[in-house]
């Protein structure tokens, strides 16, 4: 019984690692995105619509997937916003 609890105790363990370590894949995946919004003139403000029309298109397609998966709540909460500032963005050089 003890080692059944001990084995299940570094199975935890093991799991608990390997969450951490997806979870700071999904901030280095989100950060990849984020200078593009910070500062006081943010980039995304200066992009052209193709430009635009690419980020969203990764953003929706290839973020958005991963971090609905990984049910990674921050990340979804920030993609919708970026996509929104760059929608926003878009309707503004029209």
């Amino acid at each position: 019984m003890e080692n059944l609890l001990k084995n299940t105790l570094e199975d935890l363990e093991k799991s608990y690692s390997e969450l951490g370590q997806m979870r700071q894949l999904l901030f280095m995946s989100l950060d990849s995105f984020n200078y593009l919004f910070e500062g006081k003139d943010p980039i995304y403000k200066t992009m052209d619509q193709k430009s635009s029309n690419e980020t969203i298109s990764t953003l929706k397609k290839e973020l958005m997937p991963l971090f609905k998966e990984q049910e990674f709540e921050e990340g979804i909460i920030k993609v919708k916003e970026y996509i929104k500032l760059l929608q926003e963005n878009l309707e503004e050089q029209k």
